[in-house]
């Protein structure tokens, strides 16, 4: 790795981005011995004019008052662009396309955690569907033409971007499977199921297809049951969170939070019909899921790999059906995720174990030894290891309790060598 030149180096970054449909996910340290931080902000991009963000409050955590400025463009991110500027999440577009404001913005949100300076230099790792890593390219053309100088709320700033990498949504679960098995992974089907989109890649000799993308993200579900339900919209954030609590019985005293009425039997009747409709939408789901994994599996694919917030949501139904198939399913990888990245579990699978592996490449090329693993082993335990009862499509069926385990001792042991 070459060192940045000059009087004053600026100081070292790697920042490992998921640039979710619901969340823009992210993994920063300073390189090499900076402990990793998480770094979340909604997904939401508005674009304003310069006189909107000179009025922004400079006040508050950074999450809340994210803005860059690009090429004379200006952008507010997050949690800002949704309640100040009706920003949208943009599911039609690309993420290639939503890419550079929401990358500028990550670097400034990591120069504001990590209490850096105005330049720096980023070993930048990039998730993406793996319809769009052909864009990484011009992606990486644009970034280097904006890194010369780009405007945040902490004034300009500059970046040396010296080391870019774009992968395809997944790749972080098999770098972690196929150092962790040794290299011996069967003839494997990655699925990871998103907000946004599901995508799929077959691994086959240790190495991964180009992949595939489809529109079968948790959004297509939640705008099939607005659709089938009254006085909803897409828009609100709630619904995802609701859903997920009203589980695979989809309980109807949960969804009634998601009711408007204002009488008790108004409320009740209200998550009567959002179950029933739910029922309905989580099988026609499940069915259009089935049918697309149909299509793209082929017949030597002796296991799948299934990862994603999304995929969780709908494991009843994903276990059930390939038990019939008789075909083995692993769970994320078996990654355990860290302390740090918790609060929203599996959905951080795929970017805390592709920014291991980055770390983990970048201390073999440059020869570093570290002591130490780069993530704590996390400090709650299950509370038990029954298995728990739910409730499928059709009948009531006894699936494992799906509570991480213990962390195995050589987890995230920064001394293998890849």
């Amino acid at each position: 790795m070459a060192k940045t030149s000059g009087k004053a180096q600026s100081r070292k970054i790697v920042l490992t981005l998921d640039m979710g449909g619901s969340k823009t996910k992210a993994i920063v340290q300073e390189y090499p011995e900076g402990k990793p931080q998480v770094l979340l902000m909604d997904s939401e991009v508005a674009d304003v004019a310069r006189a909107s963000v000179e009025g922004i409050d400079t006040e508050g955590i950074p999450e809340s008052r994210a803005w860059v400025g690009v090429g004379g463009e200006y952008y507010v991110l997050g949690a800002l662009a949704r309640h100040q500027f009706r920003g949208i999440s943009q599911l039609k577009e690309l993420k290639y396309e939503l890419a550079v404001p929401k990358v500028c913005g990550a670097i400034w949100l990591a120069k504001e955690k990590l209490g850096l300076e105005n330049d720096v230099s980023v070993y930048l790792n990039i998730l993406l569907p793996p319809g769009e890593t052909q864009d990484k390219v011009q992606l990486e053309t644009r970034l280097k033409e904006v890194f010369r100088g780009f405007e945040t709320p902490a004034g300009r700033m500059r970046v040396r971007m010296t080391y870019y990498n774009v992968a395809s949504e997944g790749s972080g679960v098999f770098f972690h499977r196929r150092r962790t098995s040794g290299g011996a992974i069967p003839t494997s089907m990655f699925v990871m199921v998103g907000y946004r989109n599901a995508s799929a890649f077959i691994v086959r000799s240790g190495v991964p297809s180009r992949g595939i993308t489809s529109d079968l993200g948790m959004s297509w579900l939640v705008n099939n049951f607005v659709s089938k339900t009254s006085g909803l919209s897409p828009d609100n954030t709630s619904i995802v969170e609701v859903l997920v609590e009203a589980g695979a019985s989809c309980d109807s005293q949960v969804l009634q939070k998601l009711s408007r009425k204002r009488k008790p039997d108004e409320i009740k009747a209200d998550g009567e019909s959002m179950s029933k409709a739910l029922l309905l939408v989580r099988d026609e789901y499940w069915r259009a899921m089935a049918r697309w994994l149909r299509s793209r599996r082929e017949d030597d694919v002796c296991e799948l790999v299934f990862c994603g917030g999304t995929a969780d949501y709908i494991r009843p139904e994903i276990d059930a059906y390939f038990e019939k198939e008789g075909i083995p399913i692993s769970w994320h990888g078996d990654i355990v995720i860290p302390d740090i990245a918790s609060s929203l579990g599996n959905r951080m699978t795929d970017v805390v174990a592709l920014h291991e592996h980055m770390v983990l490449e970048f201390d073999r090329v440059t020869n570093y030894e570290r002591s130490q693993s780069l993530f704590d082993a996390p400090t709650v335990k299950p509370d038990s290891v029954t298995d728990i009862e739910v409730k499928a499509n059709t009948s009531t069926r006894l699936v494992p309790n799906y509570a991480p385990r213990p962390v195995p001792k050589e987890f995230l042991t920064m001394s293998d060598k890849i």
